[in-house]
């Protein structure tokens, strides 16, 4: 069975993949760069309102970002 990634793994992996820097994401969501550096890395968690911020700014699905989270 294949490993799920981790919330840090799968939501950097989103945002390289839309070709977005940090500070790109982290204004489009409306929070700072040190956030999501926190979030990318695992030491920290976000929110719920700020996730699903990021979640449409990287075009994740909530309810699976969510489900990450929760791990």
């Amino acid at each position: 069975m294949a490993k799920q990634p981790s919330l840090a793994s799968y939501l950097r992996g989103a945002r390289t993949k839309r070709g977005l820097s940090v500070i790109d994401a982290a204004e489009r969501a409306g929070v700072s760069a040190a956030s999501i550096y926190l979030w990318e890395t695992g030491k920290a968690r976000p929110r719920d309102a700020n996730l699903v911020s990021l979640c449409k700014v990287l075009k994740l699905p909530v309810r699976t970002t969510r489900d990450l989270a929760d791990r």
